[in-house]
C-alpha cells in the first residue's frame, strides 16, 4: 500500500482509512506511513514497532509536537471507506484517521517550518493501556516526545478537545493568515 502525500487532505484521509489498522494489527498503515515519509529529507524518521516518529532537525528554540494514533476498534462492515454528499464514511474517519492525514500533509508540505516538528503515529490506543505506543514511546525514548507545545490530532466532537487527563485553558491571540 502506497499513500500519495500530494493529494488533498480529504482523499489522503480516505486512503488511510481504507488501510485496515485495527489495534494489534497496525503494521500494513505503519509502513505506509513510513514509506511515505522516508523520502522527505528535511525529516529524520524512526521506527519503535508500530510506533513512528518523525522529526525536523532545523536548529529551532521551539518545537511543536503533534501527534495520532493509527488504530482503529474492531471493523464493523465500515471498509471500504465511501462519501455520501461532502461526508467521509468509514473506520476511523471521526476517530484520528482526518488527524493523520493532516500531520502526514504538514510533514510532506511545509520542510522549513517556523519551529521545529515532531510528528508521531502511534499504535494501539483504543485498548488497553499498557499496549499504548505512545506510553511505550514515553517510557524507551522520552526525548523524542520532548516540545514546548503538543497537540493531540483527535477530535472530539470535530472541535479540539482539552484532554481527558487533566486540562489546561489559554487565551491565544494571534495575527496573520
Amino acid at each position: 500500500m502506497e499513500l500519495d502525500l500530494a493529494v488533498d487532505a480529504a482523499a489522503l484521509t480516505a486512503a488511510i482509512v481504507d488501510v485496515p489498522s485495527v489495534s494489534g494489527d497496525e503494521d500494513q498503515l505503519a509502513t505506509a506511513i513510513e514509506e511515505a515519509l522516508k523520502p522527505l529529507a528535511h525529516l529524520s524518521v524512526q521506527r519503535f514497532g508500530n510506533c513512528l516518529v518523525a522529526r525536523t532537525e532545523l536548529g529551532h528554540r521551539e518545537r511543536v509536537v503533534l501527534a495520532g494514533h493509527v488504530d482503529t476498534v474492531p471493523l464493523a462492515g465500515n471498509l471500504p471507506s465511501h462519501v455520501e454528499g461532502d461526508r467521509l464514511y468509514g473506520c476511523g474517519t471521526s476517530d484520528m484517521k482526518a488527524g493523520v492525514a493532516v500531520q502526514l500533509r504538514l510533514a510532506a508540505t511545509v520542510p522549513e517550518p517556523a519551529r521545529d516538528v515532531t510528528y508521531v503515529f502511534y499504535d494501539c490506543e483504543e485498548i488497553e493501556a499498557e499496549r499504548n505506543g505512545l506510553g511505550r514511546l514515553s517510557r524507551s525514548h522520552p526525548e523524542l516526545l520532548a516540545g514546548d507545545f503538543a497537540v493531540l490530532m483527535e477530535p472530539s466532537g470535530g472541535e479540539i478537545e482539552g484532554g481527558c487527563q487533566g486540562t489546561m485553558r489559554a487565551e491565544v491571540t494571534v495575527t496573520g493568515q
